[in-house]
């Protein structure tokens, strides 16, 4: 995976705590890329729609985006004094704020989008219903990190495969997850760890626990031909017996991993994608950040946004 422009979605500038770009600094130091820190401005009082709009209200939005701006490089300022990473800011007046994460993804030719958490610590509210968080895993077309949680990990990168290539997933996704992986562990100078797990529905009925064996053992050898090129050691190859939304969470706490990289998969016969149940409670039960990525043939549909006139204050 090449990174040469990392976009930071920064959910509030006038937050001084900001996870979202020390990983994002922190990333773009170890890919030596740009980092571009954006923010979607957007306040319901300042919105003249869809009948009230005025040049007051314009000039109004004007003076909100400005200080959102100067907010923003203020923290740009700040995050890479000790880090220094080439980094710009771009605020623009727009909702829902997916959206308009999702056209500056394109715009800005960003190769990675690092998002995360509205609050200081991990919030106890479900994951599926941080709609802004949600819809970025699921409409994002490049490597999505997503923060988990205020304090980074300092432990390995976790990647999920399945040489099995059940659940619709295509065989090139396991490449795909590899690589990202591979670079991420190379740029943080850290192991990386490749898992699958095996769940019970995985077993054909009526099997023993030796035909099981067998059939962990066939997908450990699938496993360690996939990585062989990689040079990774078997005893970073875990072929885990559970459900993945157990026992991925579960090793990553065993490990301190930093990272787990996985993948986002369609549902036969929807044009949009789905994250389905088992990624949904992975995604809810990990005990640290997420690199999400899609297969090459994802393709985003923009959905329509709020992008009401702006007139920026004279210098």
């Amino acid at each position: 995976m090449r990174v040469d422009r990392v976009l930071a979605a920064v959910a509030d500038p006038s937050d001084d705590n900001q996870p979202v770009i020390e990983r994002a600094v922190r990333l773009a130091a170890g890919f030596d890329a740009h980092l571009v820190l954006f923010h979607a401005a957007f306040d319901s009082s300042l919105s003249g729609r869809p009948f009230f709009d005025s040049k007051r209200l314009a000039r109004s939005r004007g003076w909100y985006v400005v200080r959102r701006q100067r907010e923003l490089e203020r923290l740009a300022s700040a995050a890479t004094k000790k880090k220094p990473v080439e980094t710009s800011t771009h605020v623009v007046w727009e909702e829902p704020a997916d959206q308009a994460i999702l056209r500056a993804t394109l715009r800005e030719g960003a190769d990675l989008v690092v998002a995360g958490p509205h609050a200081g610590e991990r919030t106890n509210l479900p994951f599926s219903f941080r709609q802004t968080d949600w819809q970025l895993m699921r409409l994002c077309p490049r490597p999505l990190w997503m923060v988990r949680t205020a304090r980074r990990r300092q432990g390995p990168v976790i990647v999920a495969l399945d040489p099995t290539h059940m659940n619709d997933k295509p065989a090139h996704l396991d490449a795909l997850l590899l690589r990202a992986a591979l670079a991420v562990a190379r740029a943080e100078d850290v192991e990386l760890y490749a898992v699958h797990s095996v769940p019970p529905s995985a077993y054909p009925p009526a099997s023993n626990a030796a035909s099981q064996a067998r059939l962990r053992e066939r997908i450990r050898r699938k496993m360690q031909r996939l990585l062989k090129p990689t040079g990774l050691p078997s005893s970073r190859i875990r072929v885990l017996r559970g459900r993945p939304e157990d026992t991925i969470p579960e090793l990553a706490r065993e490990l301190g991993a930093q990272v787990v990289v996985m993948g986002a998969l369609s549902r036969r016969g929807l044009k949009r994608f789905a994250m389905g149940n088992t990624a949904e409670r992975i995604i809810d039960s990990v005990p640290c950040d997420l690199l999400i990525l899609k297969p090459e043939q994802f393709q985003l549909k923009l959905e329509r946004s709020v992008r009401e006139p702006v007139i920026l204050p004279e210098e």
